[in-house]
């Protein structure tokens, strides 16, 4: 231990140890998700961590301002003051509270991004409204040990800096007041354009644009920030873009669908008007856990055997994509073809006054079948209002849910079908739900979302030892999630409404990712889209081109004969003469993916192009780049989607009544 009365020189060392901190937590954060990052070499490595040292003094600088603030002024009080126990006791928390919560949001950060491949953000708060943080971290702690043995190690580490240097105000006044005033401004002034993240007076504070120089690509700017920062920042930056002017835009591209014959004589359009809709939305059910649709791999192992038979009697999509890494992304793209776009569409989520019109929405499938006259309820075995689903459902007309309170009231000596903090596992909740869809009044429309494929990834009693062990977590409550549906169908198929309805199977987003043909952005939203017909009408493959969770609405409103106009991001997949493609918003970027290409957009509009993924896009042997022509068109449409949604978001409206024809002039 060094002991020093010079207070300025044990503020920077403190400052300094701070910093090294939190950059040894970058290099923990890069080393634990290194497959996500596989174009970052050392040399690229050190230039993020330039940059992340810009975005560790903005937190640095707002999180320590208390303890900058009793060094400062000890400077100017008397020695009997500032040697006070109860002074000291102050100084040393004012830089241990912040110390010590940066490097935990750091470390739990870590283990977050494989979830959904970005920095954590103010969005998490109101995603897991009403749970309990405690009874998450108590999984953390054990289920990523190894992150919690870093976390005590870099406490461990820091407390050993600190005491390495010890101010001790000596009686004798060895600095000049003069010199310490100097100190002081030399601190403000320091601290000032730490917290704006830039030495300058131009640009808004905390640019991203700073930033670009240290970053190769975009997807890079999860390492150069830090979950303190993170945390403070409302989901993503959006632009309103001026890429075309209105009249090129409209021609380009409108959100605009209303179902009707794709030609004369058409015979599915209306072939299942009345009939029953059910949408049956998997946890985390990514198309990588299912063998099914990865057959052209060799030795592909499958975690589905349920899926795997029913999937052949369906229509199904071979490259089908989710629009979002958190459920709550998917409920806006599949129930109302929104893309999120790194939005959550709960009321409550913007209150920014530009960002007015997020949640203005007056289309989609439940309206749609409302207005037909259908019965309508969502199960979800978790609280009622959890997440803001149900809120989100009922602003579209849904009046009516059957909980995990519902099924426990019904079932309360059943104590094992609790799913710890979440809700009730899968099967015995899938059972109570086909026992109260026989209440249903036909047609009806139920909208179904599963729950135990989800992290902590736990069994429940009794199935330990049931399913093979898989090589991740996630494979086994896969299994089980599989199994619970199968006993599902089981329930229903004898029931006299089956034959009457028509299901939808999807994932809400993918999850835990090894197999290699994954390792990619395609791979990353690849999930399972079918269409069940037990009738047998609808049966067989779509592997022309990709298919996305906005392409349900149009499409079922096409099947239904329902001709009601809504507002639509995605195409009917019946629609060969469309522009199929599929959107997403993960790595802080916007995601464009199509048979023939793959698009990604960053905050600032610039795109970049690679090939397609091979067996997840497009066959093995069209996996190539495409022409310039080819490149030239997805990017002018992606141009316009993005233009249009962001317009919306900021000066418009998603209502109907705020979108023209195709084929009306625009002035």
């Amino acid at each position: 231990m060094i002991t020093t009365h010079n207070r300025w020189v044990t503020l920077i060392w403190q400052t300094l140890l701070a910093i090294l901190m939190m950059q040894v937590c970058r290099l923990l954060y890069f080393y634990y998700n290194q497959a996500f990052f596989p174009n970052v070499d050392t040399a690229q490595l050190l230039r993020l961590m330039q940059g992340g040292y810009i975005m560790d003094m903005v937190a640095i600088g707002y999180g320590f301002i208390l303890y900058y603030l009793l060094m400062v002024v000890g400077a100017f009080l008397p020695a009997r003051i500032e040697q006070n126990k109860w002074y000291i006791a102050a100084r040393h928390t004012a830089y241990w509270v912040p110390f010590t919560t940066f490097i935990f949001l750091n470390v739990s950060d870590t283990g977050y991004y494989p979830f959904v491949l970005r920095r954590v953000n103010g969005d998490v708060f109101r995603e897991f409204q009403g749970k309990s943080a405690l009874s998450f971290y108590k999984d953390f702690l054990v289920e990523f040990w190894p992150l919690t043995l870093a976390f005590f190690i870099i406490l461990a580490l820091g407390i050993l800096g600190y005491r390495l240097i010890r101010f001790q105000r000596s009686e004798k006044r060895e600095i000049p007041r003069w010199a310490n005033v100097i100190c002081s401004l030399l601190l403000v002034v320091f601290l000032f354009f730490s917290m704006r993240g830039r030495w300058d007076f131009v640009g808004m504070p905390v640019s991203v644009a700073k930033l670009l120089p240290y970053m190769s690509e975009h997807s890079q700017f999860p390492l150069v920030n830090n979950a303190p920062v993170a945390l403070t920042q409302d989901g993503m930056s959006r632009t309103d873009f001026k890429f075309y002017d209105k009249r090129e835009l409209h021609s380009i591209f409108t959100p605009y669908y209303q179902a009707a014959p794709l030609a004369e004589g058409d015979t599915l359009f209306g072939c299942m008007q009345g009939r029953n809709v059910m949408v049956i939305l998997m946890e985390s059910m990514s198309k990588e856990y299912i063998g099914f649709l990865n057959q052209e791999i060799k030795e592909y192992p499958s975690y589905t055997p349920f899926l795997d038979t029913l999937l052949p009697q369906t229509l199904y999509a071979q490259y089908g994509f989710s629009s979002g890494k958190r459920s709550v992304e998917s409920f806006p793209s599949l129930f109302a073809s929104l893309p999120s776009f790194g939005g959550t569409f709960n009321d409550g989520d913007w209150e920014m006054s530009n960002y007015q019109h997020f949640s203005s929405f007056d289309t989609g499938l439940p309206l749609a079948l409302m207005h037909k006259g259908y019965d309508l309820k969502f199960y979800h075995g978790d609280d009622p209002g959890a997440m803001g689903f149900y809120d989100f459902l009922h602003k579209l007309g849904v009046d009516a849910e059957y909980t995990g309170d519902d099924y426990l009231r019904s079932h309360p000596d059943d104590k094992r079908a609790r799913m710890g903090a979440w809700g009730i596992h899968d099967l015995p909740f899938e059972q109570a739900m086909a026992e109260d869809m026989d209440h249903l009044k036909e047609p009806f429309g139920a909208l179904f979302f599963s729950l135990s494929n989800h992290y902590p990834f736990k069994l429940p009693s009794g199935f330990e030892g049931k399913f093979k062990e898989g090589t991740l977590p996630i494979h086994q409550t896969a299994q089980y999630a599989d199994l619970a549906l199968k006993e599902f169908f089981d329930k229903i198929k004898d029931k006299p409404w089956f034959k009457n309805t028509l299901f939808i199977i999807t994932a809400d987003h993918t999850n835990q990712s090894d197999h290699p043909a994954y390792n990619n952005l395609a791979g990353h939203a690849a999930a399972p889209i079918a269409f069940y017909d037990p009738q047998g009408k609808l049966k067989g493959e779509i592997k022309d081109y990709v298919v996305q969770h906005t392409d349900i609405l149009p499409t079922l409103l096409y099947l239904l004969g329902i001709e009601e106009p809504v507002l639509s991001y995605g195409n009917n997949i019946f629609d060969t003469k469309a522009d199929h493609i599929a959107l997403n918003y993960f790595q802080d970027q916007y995601i464009f993916f199509a048979k023939e290409i793959t698009l990604t957009m960053t905050p600032n509009g610039d795109i970049k192009a690679s090939a397609p993924a091979p067996y997840l896009q497009t066959e093995p042997d069209k996996a190539v780049m495409p022409s310039s022509e080819v490149q030239e068109h997805y990017t002018r449409l992606f141009k316009a989607i993005v233009q249009d949604y962001n317009h919306r978001v900021f000066k418009t409206s998603f209502s109907i009544k705020d979108v023209l024809p195709p084929t009306a002039k625009v002035e």
